[in-house]
């Protein structure tokens, strides 16, 4: 059996999808249940978006120029508890969500490190790796990096931070506030070379994005360029070109994943000896869910290419907009590097509810009850290739074959 061990990144739940048309707002106020005065600085906003804000003097905040649709909005405070709320955007509307919060009880347990604590330097360096993915910290850093804390818990280096993160992109052209929950680093060590699985990771939290494109203007084609590269293997570019029937023209290739044997025999409905022949011929990607400490393997067939077809992708329901529904657990490999081999592509997995959802040609979408899950399987998804949710480009959506943009002489 062929194996495929990727690193993996686990990336935040899609809480908003995007809409069409004409743009609508969120405002409120933020009060202290026990003064029932309003609350200063509460940060409010869409998490993964350029969505947000913070309360004035009055407690009061105005989210707006926001595509119908259904989101989540985070409220975060150093003194309060988060608190998260979803709401139902409607084009040309203003909704209000008043906030009453309870401040976080001093008495609560302080949380109690146990164990080596590693080298700050070491443990640094491995969040500038695999959390921010410039390794090298030429394009990517952190502004207040005294405020995250490293240690030990068995194997696993966790790092948390006490206070959002403040991170300048200028791979991208983002400033990125990022209230990190957990950072997890393990190094498998495994002594048999043929079934280690190498260094694996992933972390939690939720961004808030700025864009510096009007800060730093010189750079702002740079940051335009990169944008649409990393754009190019997203969800929405991938819904995009579902819309258009341009998934092999945009180097996509599709397959249905298992859990192992007994899933491939149950959705196949496979007798015992027709599973073990299919098994044999598949290849395995490596998964971790850092919440659960569960590690798996995702089985799929490389050579069995999975097709869309009328009754998963429909008309409607409105003018302009199509549905997907799918029942199947899919891997969407986004070809890059321009190889036949799969394993090398970027790589994310797609789980639908049977309501699906809907997208429009601009790879908006929309998700009738909240339930759908996009996670990357790889290690691309990393602050240095995050982009925004609300991001869109306005280019040709068929990839170019132009080189990437050389990087200023100011980051050089």
């Amino acid at each position: 059996m062929k194996y495929s061990f990727l690193l993996f990144s686990l990336c935040l739940a899609l809480s908003a999808s995007s809409g069409f048309g004409q743009t609508g707002s969120i405002t409120g106020v933020v009060t202290d249940s026990l003064t029932g005065k309003p609350i200063v600085a509460f940060s409010v906003f869409i998490p993964s978006t350029t969505f947000g804000t913070t309360t004035n003097q009055k407690g009061v905040y105005l989210l707006d120029k926001i595509n119908p649709g259904d989101y989540t909005i985070e409220y975060r405070h150093l003194s309060y508890p988060t608190i998260t709320r979803k709401v139902s955007v409607q084009a040309g509307m203003q909704i209000t969500v008043n906030l009453v919060v309870a401040e976080k009880s001093t008495r609560l347990k302080e949380f109690v490190i146990v164990g080596k604590v590693p080298d700050r330097r070491m443990g640094f360096q491995l969040f500038k790796e695999y959390f921010l993915g410039d390794k090298g910290g030429s394009v990517c850093t952190v502004k207040n990096p005294d405020d995250i804390s490293y240690f030990y818990d068995g194997d696993i280096i966790k790092a948390t931070a006490k206070k959002p993160l403040i991170i300048e992109n200028r791979y991208l052209g983002y400033r990125v506030t990022y209230y990190l929950d957990y950072f997890k680093y393990v190094e498998d060590k495994n002594p048999d070379a043929d079934n280690t699985v190498g260094a694996y990771f992933g972390y939690s939290g939720s961004a808030l994005f700025e864009d510096l494109s009007a800060v730093i203007p010189l750079n702002a084609l740079f940051f335009k360029m990169n944008r649409a590269g990393v754009f190019k293997g997203s969800l929405r570019h991938f819904l995009a070109s579902l819309y258009q029937n341009e998934l092999p023209a945009n180097r996509y290739n599709v397959r249905k994943a298992y859990h192992g044997f007994k899933d491939l025999q149950h959705m196949e409905k496979l007798s015992a000896a027709m599973t073990k022949i299919r098994m044999a011929s598949m290849d395995s990607l490596f998964s971790w869910d850092p919440v659960s400490g569960t590690t798996e393997f995702l089985y799929y067939d490389p050579n069995e290419e999975f097709r869309f077809n009328e009754n998963m992708v429909k008309a409607g329901p409105k003018d302009g907009e199509k549905t997907l529904v799918t029942e199947y657990f899919l891997l969407v490999f986004s070809d890059y590097q321009k190889t036949t081999d799969l394993r090398d592509d970027w790589i994310s997995s797609l789980r639908l509810s049977p309501d699906g959802m809907t997208f429009d040609k601009d790879g908006n979408y929309w998700v009738p009850n909240g339930a759908f899950s996009w996670t990357n399987l790889h290690n691309t998804i990393k602050i240095k290739s995050m982009l925004p949710y609300d991001y869109m480009p306005k280019i040709q959506l068929t990839r170019s074959t132009s080189p990437p943009a050389p990087l200023p002489r100011s980051l050089r």
